[in-house]
Order: structure tokens, then sequence, then C-alpha cells
């Protein structure tokens, strides 16, 4: 169920561009996360910094669309997301001297320190390409080209990234389980 919360607002947001147009969706979007977190909360998940990060953007970006009509904010909101994440990723990897990843994930999947803090640097790299691909997309692209691209292409190059994140872990995880 709570998988299904994490995708609800964009899915909301497709539909609602192609029933009506982008300002609807974007409505409907700022609406949809805000019922998203309360779903969360009310299924007793975790709500994690991304979540308050994402409802904020949501928010800001969407109201100034709405407030000026003007379609460009909530598709810079794509690129501020994304930048944030590769902010909030290098800067843990450069002041905590640890990776944000390792933190996370670490309890659970034993790598050696070198391999985390690469794997970090390689999420910081394809979150700020994805926010400079989101933007380009956003500025020379037609808007329903930008809206395909950030419901099914954005997804779908998150996950062949993940996937060949799983198996960059899984090879690491198997040398760490060697050595011990």
């Amino acid at each position: 169920m709570a998988l299904i919360l994490e995708y609800l607002p964009i899915i909301a947001f497709f539909v609602f561009y192609k029933l009506a147009d982008i300002y609807v969706a974007t409505g409907v979007l700022m609406a949809g996360t805000v019922l998203q977190l309360v779903g969360l909360k009310l299924l007793k998940h975790p709500l994690t910094t991304r979540h308050w990060i994402i409802l904020a953007v949501v928010m800001v970006f969407g109201g100034v669309t709405l407030l000026l009509r003007d379609d460009w904010f909530i598709k810079l909101k794509v690129s501020i997301v994304y930048l944030a994440i590769a902010v909030m990723l290098l800067g843990g990897l450069l002041w905590k001297k640890r990776s944000p990843l390792q933190a996370m994930l670490g309890k659970d999947i034993q790598l050696p320190a070198q391999a985390w803090k690469r794997l970090t640097y390689a999420w910081v790299i394809f979150c700020a390409a994805l926010a400079a691909l989101n933007l380009y997309i956003a500025e020379f692209w037609s808007q329903e080209a930008w809206v395909n691209f950030k419901v099914f292409g954005i997804l779908g190059i998150t996950l062949v990234f993940t996937i060949g994140t799983g198996v960059y872990m899984y090879r690491h995880a198997e040398q760490e389980e060697a050595r011990q």
C-alpha cells in the first residue's frame, strides 16, 4: 500500500494532465502529495526527509505555477528535487565523512567503505545529470514531451540505474563476505 502511495501523486498528475491541462494537473499533484503523506502517516509508514522536501518543493513551485499561470515553475520542481538529493548525498559524504547511503542501508548490506563512497558519488552524478536533463527537456521540448519524460522517462531511467546499483552492491557484498 505504501508503494502505491509513493506513486499516486505522479499518476494523478499524468491522468489530470491528459484530462484537463498542466494547471489542473499541478493542483492535483499538490493535493495528491499532501494526501500521500497523510496516507503514509495513517499506515504508520515513516516519513523521511525526502518526503518533506518533496512536499515543500511541490507546494512552493506548484503554488507559483498556479499563481503566475506559468508551467516553467512546475517543470523546474523536478530539477530542484534531484539537485537537493544530490546536495544531501554529497554533503553527507563531505561533512560527515560517511556515505548517507551507508547510513540508510549499511545495517542490511555490508560493503567496503570505498564501495559506499563510489556508490554515493555515482548517485550524486546521476541526480545532477537527471536534473540537467529535465531542464533541457523542459526548455527545448514540448510540454507534452516533458510530461511524458517526467512520468515515464525519469521512472525508467531511475529503474535502470537502481538495478545497476543493485548489481554493484551485490558484487561488492560478495567480496566483503569472502573477506570475513
